[in-house]
């Protein structure tokens, strides 16, 4: 492509050279007449100074077509091998030829040397080189690098042999959404459309290590997916009495049910890539999430607290009642806020590696139904009161890695710990459907009257990209 560009603009440059010359000919043929007799102008002069400076505009001109075509596709750039020369003496010439041509470059330079090729499309093509950066300098075309380091040096560069180098795994092309991407488990989905916007639902707080319906609320998002942003918006709804019931799915298989009592919330996450390391030292990704509930009532409240087993002073309080009936408080997660950077590992490295860190708190509220003090069994007072919060600071540490072919993700797997440990598996079974497992687990504490011991939930999950 850069030759074809090249050959056009020099050739249409010569073209019109050549014909502004022919004019100039014909114009100064003895003897000739104008046509319908008028005059020919008299022949101008162009002085040394305005040859210099067209000379010079011509150049520039140039130059800014050669810089507009020195740039890599992304979306192509799966299809192109890439690699490190490690291999001390073909560095060295290499820092020599560029040093020679004008380069300005340390010789004893510890910057990676980075080379990237175009491979053959067909038997009859041989491969060719595109780029060769070290420190500022940057080598675009394969005439180009050849010009620059002979023919001899390329050559050797270009096979890839008797020389020590590292390949780089480029990244699979993106897959672009022609209309719609969506996706769908038990742990939520989305509906994002082409322009990058779209909708989102979520079930559990991950971040604290309650996956599924664990805090009893759902949530509904609008969502931002552009480019290296990645932001929800959206309101968290309680589940009912639903959750309050465990979810028999057949006989001797069912999905315990939530302890914490589901409250209307406010939340927030975003994932945003700082774009501060290059592509051979890795990615940097800010991210945080933010929930706030909003003070609840009696009738914001699931259906089933107000029931006279769930009084503060229930004369069932030592019965068999529920979920509830034993119990002076219910507690709704009241908020929820962490902060973290995440560090994605170089290809040359680890591929696919990741390591989060941070930290933040999250607030369970006590509430009690009725006078929690009332010795009077038969109160029916079905008041809220709010007594004080109960705080806890966390530190917030994920490892994780996902393998990628050229096909796509294929697994995944973390381990987290804030407040619980979560752990997270999931494989692609095709390339619409994979399989997600998460496990919580109490470590080094005794769980509060809010919390299982462990939980664990399998989902499938559908991906559809039309």
């Amino acid at each position: 492509m850069m030759k074809s560009i090249l050959g056009w603009s020099l050739g249409g440059l010569m073209t019109v050279a050549l014909l502004g010359a022919a004019a100039n000919l014909a114009s100064a043929q003895p003897g000739g007449s104008p046509p319908n007799g008028t005059t020919l102008p008299l022949p101008t002069r162009t002085s040394a100074a305005d040859s210099i400076r067209m000379a010079e505009a011509e150049n520039e001109a140039l130059t800014r077509i050669l810089s507009s075509i020195q740039s890599i596709d992304t979306a192509r750039q799966s299809e192109l091998i890439q690699w490190i020369i490690t291999d001390r003496t073909v560095r060295s010439r290499v820092i020599s030829a560029l040093r020679k041509a004008g380069y300005h470059i340390a010789p004893n330079s510890v910057a990676e040397m980075t080379v990237m090729q175009k491979p053959p499309t067909d038997m009859s093509e041989n491969s060719e080189l595109l780029r060769i950066v070290i420190e500022q300098a940057q080598l675009y075309g394969d005439p180009n690098i050849q010009r620059v380091l002979g023919g001899t040096l390329r050559d050797e560069i270009n096979q890839r042999t008797g020389y020590e180098y590292t390949l780089i795994s480029t990244e699979p092309a993106q897959k672009k959404i022609q209309f719609v991407s969506m996706d769908a488990s038990l742990f939520g989905g989305s509906i994002v459309f082409k322009s990058g916007f779209g909708f989102g639902v979520n079930m559990g707080n991950d971040y604290i290590g309650y996956p599924f319906w664990m805090p009893g609320t759902i949530g509904t998002y609008g969502v931002i997916r552009r480019g290296m942003t990645d932001f929800k918006l959206g309101i968290e709804w309680p589940l009912g009495q639903t959750g309050m019931q465990s979810f028999v799915i057949s006989q001797g298989l069912q999905i315990r049910p939530h302890v914490l009592i589901g409250a209307m919330a406010f939340s927030a996450e975003m994932q945003q890539d700082l774009g501060l390391l290059s592509e051979q030292s890795g990615k940097l990704h800010f991210g945080f999430e933010f929930r706030n509930a909003f003070t609840p009532n009696i009738t914001s409240f699931p259906p089933d607290p107000s029931g006279q087993g769930y009084l503060a002073n229930s004369p069932y309080r030592t019965g068999s009642a529920g979920l509830y009936g034993a119990h002076d408080s219910l507690y709704y997660l009241a908020l929820s806020a962490h902060a973290y950077l995440s560090y994605s590992l170089p290809d040359r490295v680890l591929k696919g590696a990741y390591v989060q860190l941070g930290g933040g708190m999250h607030g369970v509220q006590p509430v009690t139904i009725g006078e929690p003090n009332s010795k009077d069994l038969t109160n029916t007072n079905t008041d809220l009161n709010i007594v004080d919060r109960k705080d806890y600071w966390e530190p917030f540490v994920k490892l994780g890695y996902i393998h990628t072919t050229d096909a796509g993700d294929e697994y995944g797997v973390s381990v987290q710990y804030c407040n619980e440990l979560l752990t997270e598996a999931w494989v692609k079974l095709f390339s619409w459907l994979s399989l997600d497992a998460k496990y919580a687990t109490v470590i080094g504490r005794d769980p509060e009257k809010w919390e299982w011991k462990d939980y664990v939930i399998v989902s499938p999950k559908l991906t559809l990209n039309f």
